[in-house]
Protein backbone atom coordinates (compact mmCIF):
# COMPACT_ATOMS: atom_id res chain seq x y z
CA UNK A 1 0.00 0.00 0.00
CA UNK A 2 1.14 3.37 -0.57
CA UNK A 3 1.35 6.60 0.97
CA UNK A 4 -1.90 9.09 -0.27
CA UNK A 5 -0.14 11.94 0.00
CA UNK A 6 -1.10 13.94 -2.91
CA UNK A 7 2.25 13.46 -5.15
CA UNK A 8 4.10 16.37 -6.35
CA UNK A 9 5.19 16.62 -9.84
CA UNK A 10 7.06 18.90 -12.30
CA UNK A 11 5.35 22.10 -13.05
CA UNK A 12 6.26 21.67 -16.83
CA UNK A 13 4.78 18.10 -16.70
CA UNK A 14 1.41 19.51 -15.65
CA UNK A 15 0.91 21.68 -18.70
CA UNK A 16 1.34 18.33 -21.23
CA UNK A 17 -1.91 16.45 -21.95
CA UNK A 18 -3.11 14.57 -19.40
CA UNK A 19 -3.90 11.65 -21.09
CA UNK A 20 -0.73 10.87 -23.09
CA UNK A 21 0.89 7.52 -23.02
CA UNK A 22 3.58 7.17 -19.97
CA UNK A 23 5.80 5.80 -22.39
CA UNK A 24 5.93 9.49 -24.43
CA UNK A 25 7.56 10.53 -21.04
CA UNK A 26 11.78 10.11 -21.35
CA UNK A 27 12.43 10.33 -18.07
CA UNK A 28 9.66 7.34 -17.17
CA UNK A 29 10.56 5.30 -20.01
CA UNK A 30 14.00 5.23 -19.68
CA UNK A 31 14.06 4.96 -15.83
CA UNK A 32 11.19 1.72 -16.68
CA UNK A 33 13.50 0.29 -18.75
CA UNK A 34 16.20 0.19 -16.09
CA UNK A 35 14.26 -0.86 -13.50
CA UNK A 36 12.88 -3.74 -15.94
CA UNK A 37 16.15 -4.61 -17.12
CA UNK A 38 17.21 -5.12 -13.69
CA UNK A 39 14.24 -6.95 -11.75
CA UNK A 40 14.86 -9.91 -14.79
CA UNK A 41 18.78 -9.78 -13.89
CA UNK A 42 17.33 -10.13 -10.03
CA UNK A 43 15.18 -12.91 -11.12
CA UNK A 44 17.72 -14.83 -12.66
CA UNK A 45 20.29 -15.13 -9.64
CA UNK A 46 17.30 -16.04 -7.52
CA UNK A 47 17.59 -18.86 -9.06
CA UNK A 48 21.03 -19.00 -9.72
CA UNK A 49 22.01 -18.56 -6.56
CA UNK A 50 20.71 -21.80 -4.95
CA UNK A 51 21.92 -24.11 -7.88
CA UNK A 52 25.36 -22.65 -7.15
CA UNK A 53 25.69 -23.21 -3.34
CA UNK A 54 24.09 -26.75 -4.21
CA UNK A 55 26.52 -27.60 -6.95
CA UNK A 56 29.81 -26.62 -5.17
CA UNK A 57 29.16 -27.55 -2.00
CA UNK A 58 25.91 -29.85 -1.80
CA UNK A 59 24.80 -28.14 1.14
CA UNK A 60 20.91 -27.35 1.51
CA UNK A 61 21.49 -25.17 4.78
CA UNK A 62 23.97 -22.63 2.64
CA UNK A 63 21.39 -22.56 0.02
CA UNK A 64 18.90 -20.94 2.13
CA UNK A 65 21.66 -19.03 3.94
CA UNK A 66 22.19 -17.22 1.43
CA UNK A 67 17.93 -16.17 0.72
CA UNK A 68 17.77 -15.54 4.19
CA UNK A 69 20.81 -13.05 4.33
CA UNK A 70 18.79 -11.28 1.02
CA UNK A 71 15.24 -10.90 3.46
CA UNK A 72 17.30 -10.20 6.96
CA UNK A 73 19.33 -7.05 4.65
CA UNK A 74 16.05 -5.81 3.24
CA UNK A 75 14.23 -5.89 6.80
CA UNK A 76 17.45 -4.36 8.11
CA UNK A 77 17.19 -0.94 6.39
CA UNK A 78 13.02 -0.78 5.39
CA UNK A 79 12.09 1.34 7.72
CA UNK A 80 15.16 3.70 7.45
CA UNK A 81 15.31 3.53 4.32
CA UNK A 82 11.44 5.23 3.96
CA UNK A 83 12.58 7.81 6.10
CA UNK A 84 15.96 8.83 4.50
CA UNK A 85 14.32 9.47 1.17
CA UNK A 86 12.17 12.74 2.87
CA UNK A 87 15.73 13.77 4.08
CA UNK A 88 18.24 13.20 1.55
CA UNK A 89 18.65 13.21 -1.87
CA UNK A 90 16.16 10.43 -3.90
CA UNK A 91 18.29 10.38 -6.23
CA UNK A 92 21.25 9.93 -5.03
CA UNK A 93 19.96 7.04 -2.82
CA UNK A 94 18.50 5.31 -6.31
CA UNK A 95 22.19 5.40 -7.56
CA UNK A 96 23.74 4.11 -4.34
CA UNK A 97 21.12 0.85 -4.75
CA UNK A 98 22.08 -0.38 -7.51
CA UNK A 99 25.90 0.43 -7.43
CA UNK A 100 26.47 -1.71 -4.46
CA UNK A 101 24.58 -4.53 -6.04
CA UNK A 102 26.05 -4.30 -9.48
CA UNK A 103 29.50 -4.83 -7.49
CA UNK A 104 28.53 -7.09 -4.86
CA UNK A 105 27.14 -9.15 -7.99
CA UNK A 106 30.37 -8.76 -9.81
CA UNK A 107 31.94 -10.13 -7.45
CA UNK A 108 30.17 -13.73 -7.88
CA UNK A 109 30.92 -13.88 -11.05
CA UNK A 110 34.46 -13.46 -10.49
CA UNK A 111 34.27 -15.96 -7.80
CA UNK A 112 32.80 -18.27 -10.30
CA UNK A 113 34.77 -18.12 -13.12
CA UNK A 114 37.66 -18.17 -11.02
CA UNK A 115 36.38 -20.96 -9.22
CA UNK A 116 36.65 -19.81 -5.54
CA UNK A 117 33.07 -19.93 -4.67
CA UNK A 118 32.33 -20.05 -1.21
CA UNK A 119 29.34 -19.96 1.11
CA UNK A 120 30.42 -17.10 3.82
CA UNK A 121 31.28 -15.04 0.31
CA UNK A 122 27.93 -15.84 -1.38
CA UNK A 123 25.66 -14.97 1.96
CA UNK A 124 27.91 -12.09 2.39
CA UNK A 125 26.87 -10.47 -1.33
CA UNK A 126 23.24 -11.91 -0.37
CA UNK A 127 23.07 -9.58 2.94
CA UNK A 128 24.55 -6.20 0.88
CA UNK A 129 22.02 -6.76 -1.60
CA UNK A 130 18.86 -6.76 0.82
CA UNK A 131 20.28 -3.69 2.54
CA UNK A 132 20.36 -2.28 -0.96
CA UNK A 133 16.70 -2.93 -1.78
CA UNK A 134 15.71 -2.07 1.70
CA UNK A 135 17.44 1.52 1.38
CA UNK A 136 15.94 2.78 -1.82
CA UNK A 137 12.66 1.42 -1.76
CA UNK A 138 11.08 4.43 -0.12
CA UNK A 139 12.69 6.99 -2.97
CA UNK A 140 11.84 4.94 -5.62
CA UNK A 141 8.28 5.67 -4.82
CA UNK A 142 8.67 9.06 -4.30
CA UNK A 143 10.35 9.61 -7.47
CA UNK A 144 7.94 7.73 -9.24
CA UNK A 145 5.65 10.81 -8.27
CA UNK A 146 7.83 13.20 -9.57
CA UNK A 147 8.16 11.55 -12.73
CA UNK A 148 4.63 10.61 -13.44
CA UNK A 149 1.89 12.63 -14.16
CA UNK A 150 -0.60 12.68 -11.02
CA UNK A 151 -3.47 11.22 -13.67
CA UNK A 152 -0.90 8.39 -14.91
CA UNK A 153 0.26 7.06 -11.44
CA UNK A 154 -2.69 4.39 -11.55
CA UNK A 155 -1.65 3.50 -15.40
CA UNK A 156 2.25 3.41 -13.75
CA UNK A 157 1.12 1.20 -10.92
CA UNK A 158 -0.80 -1.09 -12.72
CA UNK A 159 2.57 -1.48 -15.32
CA UNK A 160 4.79 -2.42 -12.08
CA UNK A 161 2.52 -4.97 -11.42
CA UNK A 162 2.15 -6.39 -14.43
CA UNK A 163 5.96 -6.39 -15.16
CA UNK A 164 6.51 -8.47 -11.98
CA UNK A 165 4.19 -10.78 -12.97
CA UNK A 166 5.85 -11.44 -16.24
CA UNK A 167 9.10 -11.39 -14.79
CA UNK A 168 8.48 -13.85 -12.57
CA UNK A 169 7.15 -16.09 -15.18
CA UNK A 170 9.83 -16.28 -17.55
CA UNK A 171 12.76 -15.40 -15.34
CA UNK A 172 13.36 -18.34 -13.37
CA UNK A 173 13.04 -20.64 -16.39
CA UNK A 174 15.47 -18.12 -18.16
CA UNK A 175 17.46 -17.88 -15.03
CA UNK A 176 18.06 -22.23 -14.54
CA UNK A 177 18.90 -22.27 -18.38
CA UNK A 178 21.49 -19.93 -18.55
CA UNK A 179 23.33 -21.72 -15.55
CA UNK A 180 23.12 -24.58 -17.28
CA UNK A 181 25.09 -22.82 -20.11
CA UNK A 182 27.57 -21.48 -17.95
CA UNK A 183 27.04 -20.99 -14.03
CA UNK A 184 28.56 -17.00 -14.32
CA UNK A 185 26.25 -16.09 -16.86
CA UNK A 186 23.10 -15.56 -14.55
CA UNK A 187 25.65 -13.21 -12.69
CA UNK A 188 26.81 -11.73 -14.87
CA UNK A 189 23.55 -10.10 -16.59
CA UNK A 190 22.63 -9.39 -12.94
CA UNK A 191 25.43 -7.44 -12.70
CA UNK A 192 25.09 -5.45 -16.26
CA UNK A 193 21.26 -5.01 -15.77
CA UNK A 194 22.49 -3.12 -12.45
CA UNK A 195 24.33 -0.96 -14.75
CA UNK A 196 21.55 -0.15 -17.23
CA UNK A 197 19.49 0.52 -14.01
CA UNK A 198 22.05 3.15 -13.46
CA UNK A 199 21.98 5.01 -16.37
CA UNK A 200 17.78 4.91 -16.17
CA UNK A 201 18.06 6.99 -13.12
CA UNK A 202 20.96 9.02 -13.97
CA UNK A 203 18.74 10.51 -17.20
CA UNK A 204 16.40 11.25 -15.33
CA UNK A 205 15.90 15.39 -15.76
CA UNK A 206 13.37 15.88 -13.56
CA UNK A 207 13.87 16.80 -10.07
CA UNK A 208 13.36 14.45 -7.59
CA UNK A 209 13.55 15.83 -4.26
CA UNK A 210 13.37 16.51 -1.48
CA UNK A 211 12.42 20.08 -1.77
CA UNK A 212 13.55 23.22 0.81
CA UNK A 213 10.37 23.05 2.63
CA UNK A 214 10.07 19.62 2.65
CA UNK A 215 13.74 19.46 4.69
CA UNK A 216 12.05 21.72 7.29
CA UNK A 217 12.14 20.37 10.77
CA UNK A 218 9.76 17.43 11.69
CA UNK A 219 9.64 14.42 14.25
CA UNK A 220 11.83 12.47 14.81
CA UNK A 221 12.48 9.40 12.88
CA UNK A 222 12.22 6.59 15.32
CA UNK A 223 9.28 8.56 17.02
CA UNK A 224 7.21 8.39 13.94
CA UNK A 225 7.74 5.14 13.13
CA UNK A 226 7.11 4.16 16.88
CA UNK A 227 3.23 5.59 16.17
CA UNK A 228 2.32 3.57 12.45
CA UNK A 229 3.69 0.56 14.53
CA UNK A 230 1.74 1.16 17.64
CA UNK A 231 -1.09 1.84 15.38
CA UNK A 232 -0.94 -1.64 13.99
CA UNK A 233 -0.70 -3.29 17.42
CA UNK A 234 -3.82 -1.64 18.48
CA UNK A 235 -6.26 -2.86 15.61
CA UNK A 236 -6.99 -6.35 16.05
CA UNK A 237 -7.53 -6.68 11.74
CA UNK A 238 -3.92 -5.08 11.05
CA UNK A 239 -2.38 -6.88 13.86
CA UNK A 240 -3.46 -10.21 12.80
CA UNK A 241 -2.95 -9.53 8.82
CA UNK A 242 0.65 -8.23 10.02
CA UNK A 243 1.69 -12.21 11.92
CA UNK A 244 -0.50 -13.61 9.78
CA UNK A 245 1.79 -12.21 6.61
CA UNK A 246 4.95 -12.46 8.57
CA UNK A 247 4.26 -16.30 8.92
CA UNK A 248 2.96 -17.12 5.51
CA UNK A 249 5.87 -14.93 3.70
CA UNK A 250 8.53 -16.72 6.09
CA UNK A 251 6.73 -20.53 4.61
CA UNK A 252 6.70 -18.91 1.18
CA UNK A 253 10.91 -18.72 1.28
CA UNK A 254 11.43 -21.74 2.72
CA UNK A 255 9.17 -23.21 0.07
CA UNK A 256 11.23 -21.72 -2.69
CA UNK A 257 14.32 -23.29 -0.87
CA UNK A 258 12.80 -26.22 -0.77
CA UNK A 259 11.15 -26.92 -4.18
CA UNK A 260 14.85 -26.42 -5.87
CA UNK A 261 16.07 -28.98 -3.48
CA UNK A 262 13.75 -31.20 -4.23
CA UNK A 263 14.14 -31.11 -8.05
CA UNK A 264 17.92 -31.21 -7.98
CA UNK A 265 18.19 -33.95 -5.88
CA UNK A 266 15.65 -36.07 -8.06
CA UNK A 267 17.92 -34.95 -11.07
CA UNK A 268 16.32 -32.51 -12.45
CA UNK A 269 18.41 -29.96 -14.48
CA UNK A 270 18.73 -26.33 -13.82
CA UNK A 271 16.83 -25.48 -16.49
CA UNK A 272 13.64 -28.05 -15.26
CA UNK A 273 13.90 -26.33 -11.81
CA UNK A 274 13.69 -22.98 -13.83
CA UNK A 275 10.16 -24.42 -15.47
CA UNK A 276 8.88 -25.69 -12.51
CA UNK A 277 9.25 -21.87 -10.62
CA UNK A 278 7.56 -20.62 -13.96
CA UNK A 279 4.63 -22.60 -13.84
CA UNK A 280 3.89 -21.36 -10.65
CA UNK A 281 4.13 -17.84 -11.77
CA UNK A 282 1.77 -18.63 -14.05
CA UNK A 283 -0.48 -19.93 -11.25
CA UNK A 284 0.37 -15.80 -9.63
CA UNK A 285 -0.32 -14.39 -12.96
CA UNK A 286 -3.71 -15.87 -13.32
CA UNK A 287 -4.82 -15.62 -10.05
CA UNK A 288 -3.80 -11.61 -10.14
CA UNK A 289 -6.39 -11.23 -13.88
CA UNK A 290 -9.50 -12.87 -11.38
CA UNK A 291 -8.06 -11.74 -8.25
CA UNK A 292 -10.55 -8.74 -8.46
CA UNK A 293 -13.58 -10.84 -9.77
CA UNK A 294 -13.08 -13.62 -6.97
CA UNK A 295 -12.77 -10.83 -4.05
CA UNK A 296 -16.03 -9.29 -5.11
CA UNK A 297 -17.79 -12.69 -5.18
CA UNK A 298 -16.63 -14.50 -2.19
CA UNK A 299 -17.27 -13.35 1.60
CA UNK A 300 -13.88 -12.23 2.83
CA UNK A 301 -13.52 -14.11 5.95
CA UNK A 302 -14.44 -17.54 4.32
CA UNK A 303 -11.80 -16.28 1.35
CA UNK A 304 -9.38 -16.09 3.59
CA UNK A 305 -9.88 -19.36 5.58
CA UNK A 306 -10.59 -21.63 2.06
CA UNK A 307 -7.16 -20.21 0.85
CA UNK A 308 -5.27 -20.65 3.78
CA UNK A 309 -6.49 -24.50 4.16
CA UNK A 310 -5.96 -25.24 0.58
CA UNK A 311 -2.36 -23.40 0.74
CA UNK A 312 -1.64 -26.20 3.23
CA UNK A 313 -2.42 -28.81 1.31
CA UNK A 314 -0.94 -28.01 -1.62
CA UNK A 315 2.37 -28.05 0.13
CA UNK A 316 1.63 -31.26 1.80
CA UNK A 317 0.99 -32.42 -1.88
CA UNK A 318 4.16 -30.80 -2.93
CA UNK A 319 6.28 -33.13 -0.27
CA UNK A 320 4.40 -36.39 -1.73
CA UNK A 321 4.84 -36.36 -4.92
CA UNK A 322 7.55 -37.35 -6.92
CA UNK A 323 7.06 -35.97 -10.48
CA UNK A 324 8.77 -32.24 -10.92
CA UNK A 325 5.83 -31.11 -13.04
CA UNK A 326 3.47 -32.31 -10.51
CA UNK A 327 5.10 -29.60 -8.31
CA UNK A 328 4.87 -26.83 -10.79
CA UNK A 329 1.44 -27.64 -11.07
CA UNK A 330 0.57 -27.21 -7.38
CA UNK A 331 2.95 -24.45 -6.95
CA UNK A 332 0.55 -23.04 -9.69
CA UNK A 333 -2.58 -23.60 -7.35
CA UNK A 334 -0.83 -22.02 -4.32
CA UNK A 335 0.61 -19.17 -6.06
CA UNK A 336 -3.40 -18.69 -7.66
CA UNK A 337 -5.01 -18.80 -4.36
CA UNK A 338 -2.62 -15.87 -3.20
CA UNK A 339 -3.49 -13.28 -5.71
CA UNK A 340 -7.15 -12.78 -4.41
CA UNK A 341 -5.21 -12.86 -0.72
CA UNK A 342 -3.67 -9.60 -1.62
CA UNK A 343 -6.05 -8.04 -3.19
CA UNK A 344 -8.73 -8.21 -0.60
CA UNK A 345 -5.97 -7.89 2.80
CA UNK A 346 -5.18 -4.47 0.68
CA UNK A 347 -8.23 -3.23 -0.19
CA UNK A 348 -9.48 -3.49 3.51
CA UNK A 349 -5.92 -2.11 4.82
CA UNK A 350 -6.48 1.23 2.59
CA UNK A 351 -9.68 1.78 4.24
CA UNK A 352 -8.84 1.26 7.85
CA UNK A 353 -5.76 3.29 7.86
CA UNK A 354 -6.55 7.34 8.49
CA UNK A 355 -4.78 9.07 5.85
CA UNK A 356 -1.86 10.99 8.18
CA UNK A 357 -1.01 7.63 9.17
CA UNK A 358 -1.29 5.52 5.82
CA UNK A 359 2.54 5.81 4.86
CA UNK A 360 4.27 5.05 8.50
CA UNK A 361 1.36 2.25 9.49
CA UNK A 362 1.98 0.63 5.68
CA UNK A 363 5.47 0.82 5.57
CA UNK A 364 5.35 -0.83 9.16
CA UNK A 365 2.94 -3.94 8.25
CA UNK A 366 5.74 -4.11 5.41
CA UNK A 367 8.28 -4.46 7.58
CA UNK A 368 6.49 -6.94 10.16
CA UNK A 369 5.29 -8.99 7.13
CA UNK A 370 9.37 -9.14 5.99
CA UNK A 371 10.83 -9.69 8.97
CA UNK A 372 11.11 -13.21 9.39
CA UNK A 373 10.81 -14.31 5.85
CA UNK A 374 15.26 -15.24 6.55
CA UNK A 375 13.51 -18.03 9.20
CA UNK A 376 12.02 -19.69 6.86
CA UNK A 377 14.84 -19.77 4.21
CA UNK A 378 17.44 -20.53 6.96
CA UNK A 379 14.61 -23.62 8.73
CA UNK A 380 14.35 -25.10 5.16
CA UNK A 381 18.28 -25.33 4.15
CA UNK A 382 18.63 -26.69 7.62
CA UNK A 383 15.74 -29.31 7.56
CA UNK A 384 16.46 -30.56 4.25
CA UNK A 385 20.15 -31.36 5.06
CA UNK A 386 19.00 -32.96 8.84
CA UNK A 387 15.92 -34.63 7.07
CA UNK A 388 15.61 -34.25 3.90
CA UNK A 389 13.80 -31.89 1.78
CA UNK A 390 10.28 -34.24 1.51
CA UNK A 391 10.26 -34.14 5.11
CA UNK A 392 11.14 -30.92 5.49
CA UNK A 393 8.31 -29.71 3.00
CA UNK A 394 5.70 -31.77 5.27
CA UNK A 395 6.87 -30.07 8.24
CA UNK A 396 6.19 -26.57 6.70
CA UNK A 397 2.67 -27.91 5.44
CA UNK A 398 2.14 -28.69 9.29
CA UNK A 399 2.93 -24.76 10.09
CA UNK A 400 0.61 -23.82 7.23
CA UNK A 401 -2.06 -26.00 8.56
CA UNK A 402 -1.60 -24.26 11.97
CA UNK A 403 -2.21 -20.62 10.15
CA UNK A 404 -5.13 -21.90 8.60
CA UNK A 405 -6.62 -22.94 11.96
CA UNK A 406 -5.70 -19.80 13.36
CA UNK A 407 -8.09 -18.02 10.68
CA UNK A 408 -11.13 -19.73 12.49
CA UNK A 409 -10.73 -18.40 15.66
CA UNK A 410 -8.96 -14.81 14.57
CA UNK A 411 -11.23 -12.10 16.27
CA UNK A 412 -9.40 -9.91 13.82
CA UNK A 413 -10.77 -11.02 10.61
CA UNK A 414 -14.58 -10.01 11.56
CA UNK A 415 -13.93 -7.19 10.09
CA UNK A 416 -14.15 -9.07 6.63
CA UNK A 417 -18.06 -9.57 7.72
CA UNK A 418 -18.24 -5.89 6.96
CA UNK A 419 -18.51 -4.64 2.91
CA UNK A 420 -15.69 -2.96 2.37
CA UNK A 421 -17.15 0.34 1.16
CA UNK A 422 -18.58 0.17 5.19
CA UNK A 423 -15.42 0.18 6.41
CA UNK A 424 -14.56 4.16 8.10
CA UNK A 425 -10.47 4.73 9.30
CA UNK A 426 -10.33 4.22 12.57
Amino acid sequence: MENSTTPIVDPDAEQKPSRRLLFHNRDYTGWWIGQTLSDFGTALAVVAYPLLVLAVTGSAAGAGAVEAALSIGYVVTLLVGGALADRFSRRTLMLLSPTIQAVAVSTVTIAVLTDRVTIPHIVLVGFLQGLAGGLSGGAEYAALRRVVDQDQLPTAFSLMQARGMVIGLIGPAVGGLLYGVARFLPFLVDAISFVINIVGVMIIRRPLGPDLDEKEPREPVLQSIGEGLRFIMGNAYLRFVTIWAALINACAAGLFILVIVLVHTRGGSPALVGAVNAIGAVGGLVGALVAAKIVRTLPGRLLVIAASWLMALMVAGIAMVTNAWAIGVLMAILMFVVSPLNVLFSSYETRIIPDRLIGRASSAIEFGASSIRWVGALAAGVLASAIGPAAATGIFAGVLALIAVSTLIARGLRVLDTPLDQIVAD
